[in-house]
């Protein structure tokens, strides 16, 4: 006589594991993707900051004839016009005195909040905004400056220009000390 078992449906643990392990691989690769492109959006978002403040530089130089001052070493704050001293560093409102942001928001060459809402330098500080993110520095000469920014992710010619701009005259303390990763040369 033949005894009728009744036959269980399911999954194995083996089978369960190597699906569990796939889910999982996925994971970890959609992961990795997705701080890569949010790495070339803040990035992206950077180069388009930094591009808004070079052109206003230029337009305040255009305008004004000087180059503008102000950052560490200012005493006076700003006065409408430009700072009567200072020399270079952090570009935000509050760093110093009188900051560059402060000259750029005065003639209304930038919209408020533009530099404290850039990506955070990641490389320095504990900042959440974007106040670490940008510097200026006076090359050697009068007529030249280093316009220094935070990049995550900098490209081989971002990394070029950067190398550019140090070894003409300009400091490296930006890219040593506080992690910038992109530079440009402006000449007032």
């Amino acid at each position: 006589m033949r005894t009728k078992q009744k036959q269980l449906y399911g999954f194995t643990i083996v089978e369960l594991l190597i699906v569990i392990v796939i889910i999982g691989i996925l994971a970890a690769i959609t992961i990795v993707a997705f701080n890569g492109v949010q790495a070339r959006a803040n990035d992206s978002r950077m180069k388009s900051i930094s591009s808004q403040i070079t052109k206003a530089m230029m337009l305040w130089n255009t305008d004004s004839g000087v180059a503008p001052k102000g950052g560490w070493s200012s005493a006076i704050a700003y006065d409408g016009t430009n700072c009567s001293d200072g020399t270079g560093g952090w570009i935000y409102k509050g760093a110093y005195v009188c900051s560059l942001e402060d000259i750029l928001l005065g003639k209304n060459l930038i919209p408020a909040g533009l530099i404290l809402g850039a990506p955070k330098n990641k490389n320095y500080g504990t900042p959440t905004d974007g106040r670490t993110s940008f510097m200026i520095y006076p090359c050697s000469g009068t007529d030249r400056f280093a316009f220094y920014w935070f990049l995550e992710s900098p490209s081989s010619s971002d990394s070029t220009n950067l190398a550019a701009v140090e070894t003409s005259g300009c400091p490296t303390a930006p890219r040593l000390t506080y992690g910038m990763r992109a530079a440009t040369i402006l000449q007032f």
